[in-house]
């Protein structure tokens, strides 16, 4: 890569940029690591330098001093070494671009395609059925906030775990599936907040809802904007069709762009006047059995021989459409919360397709699904149904979706009980925490409709909250609510946590 002899100062080891600058430092520059927020253990910091020659500050250094100064999006932008900066007009990359250029560099991966996923919502999901889907025909490396896969055959197999999405672990990722002498046809990688301009395909799946990053200063969409802004030429995108500001950045640009109707979030839906390349439509067999006074008999009992209901399914339908012409219908799996999950079925699909994956395999991926752990997963705790929404993306919208969803439950399976609600955080620095303010208003929303509430968290001591109870983790709050919980009762698990 021609950054040699550049000296280079890498802002916010916490967040990726330990692995950034080592991987600089290999490549022969000269590397400054700035520990922002003054949270990295000082000993590591001494590794760093005594190791990997990486000189390694705790305060803001003068940027005079460097050819380049690599930060986050996320990074207040009054940062005084980045305010400095910019007013001497000195160049600044983000940890996703200079990721970008060194993958782009990188002569293993000549001949690996890359497929990077970034947006609000549904991305580990998107990612995890995609690799299922792309695994029927080629081998296929995954990483995802659930860890780092191998997939061959419809069948995972785990390298390791603990990575978060930040672009920096990227570059982890990559040598750890190398070093385990696995060659793969396809990275696929899900990123936080943008994407580094390398990839083959780039997945957009929700820019809502918004919100504020760089301690205030910018929104998330501007910088996940990163992901088209980039794109190299030749390249694919495809996006939601409800991301307008997306669509709007795509005509300056030499990709192919591929877009998808989300028929998760309806405001989206009702701004959306032009029609997408791909739609997801789910009925139920009812829907199908009614309208068979509007079609010839054969033709309706042609569609039910086609997609039988299976003892555990969930009697819906997906009809998937490419420009309003159906390509194959897919019946579902009972379990686990559809609705949560169209957007990834959706989005999965669409790129499996343009990658010239077949429908069969496809319908077998969406047929045989079971949810993931920890979104919007039905299982059992102790014989107790648990509805388990517990994962690092998890935020007050899908907590409150997923109360909302229990509440349907409850009503559906005339359940007696009641809802013992786990809700908070395991760690506040988890893709920035579940506000305490949130929590609080959504306890305060819903009142007495829960029979009783466990908050998770230090932060979540100054919740007021009638029929409450406080847990340290996660498993202590999954311990409490099956102490507590009867028979009829549903246990909602929405902690905000790696998993």
């Amino acid at each position: 890569m021609d950054l040699y002899p550049k000296k280079l100062a890498v802002l916010d080891l916490i967040h990726g940029g330990i692995p950034i600058a080592k991987k600089l430092a290999t490549l022969g520059c000269e590397v400054t690591g700035v520990d922002v927020y003054g949270t990295v253990d000082p000993g590591l910091l001494i590794e760093l330098e005594e190791k990997n020659g990486i000189y390694c500050s705790k305060n803001s250094r003068p940027s005079f001093g460097f050819d380049l100064l690599v930060a986050p999006v996320h990074l207040d932008s009054a940062y005084p070494m980045l305010s400095e900066a910019r007013s001497n007009g000195k160049k600044i990359l983000s940890h996703h671009e200079i990721v970008g250029k060194i993958l782009k560099n990188d002569s293993r991966l000549f001949g690996i395609k890359t497929i990077e996923i970034t947006g609000v919502k549904a991305k580990t999901s998107t990612a995890s059925l995609l690799a299922d889907m792309l695994s029927r025909k080629f081998d296929i490396a995954l990483h995802t906030s659930r860890g780092l896969e191998t997939w061959k055959g419809g069948i995972s197999s785990l390298i390791y775990r603990g990575l978060s999405i930040t672009p920096g672990n990227i570059l982890v990722a990559v040598e750890k599936i190398f070093e385990v002498g696995f060659r793969p046809d396809f990275f696929i990688f899900e990123i936080s907040i943008g994407g580094t301009g390398n990839a083959d395909i780039g997945i957009l799946t929700t820019l809502s809802p918004d919100y504020l990053i760089g301690n205030n200063t910018s929104l998330a969409s501007e910088a996940k904007l990163q992901l088209v802004r980039s794109a190299k030429p030749g390249s694919t995108l495809i996006l939601n069709a409800g991301a307008k500001k997306a669509l709007e950045i795509t005509k300056e640009i030499q990709a192919k762009v591929l877009t998808f109707k989300d028929p998760f979030d309806v405001e989206i839906l009702e701004n959306t006047d032009k029609i997408a390349d791909f739609a997801l439509e789910k009925r139920k067999y009812t829907e199908l059995q009614s309208i068979s006074s509007n079609l010839s008999t054969s033709s309706v009992s042609s569609k039910l021989q086609e997609l039988p209901v299976a003892p555990t399914s969930s009697g819906s339908l997906l009809n998937f459409m490419r420009m309003e012409n159906e390509i194959f219908s897919a019946s579902l799996l009972a379990g686990y919360n559809i609705s949560a999950y169209m957007t990834a079925f959706i989005a999965a699909s669409a790129a499996a397709l343009e990658l010239g994956v077949k429908c069969e395999a496809i319908v077998a991926v969406l047929e045989g699904f079971r949810g993931l752990l920890g979104r919007m997963q039905e299982r059992e705790l102790n014989g107790i149904t648990l509805i388990d929404n517990s994962n690092s993306g998890m935020d007050i919208l899908s907590a409150e979706k997923a109360f909302e969803y229990a509440l349907l439950k409850k009503k559906d399976e005339k359940k007696i009980g009641g809802i013992i609600l786990i809700l908070g955080e395991e760690a506040s620095q988890v893709c920035e925490g579940l506000h305490p303010a949130s929590v609080q208003d959504l306890v305060k929303k819903f009142g007495m409709k829960y029979k009783q509430i466990i908050l998770v968290g230090e932060r979540m001591k100054a919740i007021v909250a009638k029929n409450a109870f406080y847990a340290a983790s996660l498993p202590e709050g999954l311990a409490k609510a099956s102490e507590l919980a009867r028979k009829d009762d549903i246990i909602l698990s929405s902690v905000k946590c790696f998993r």
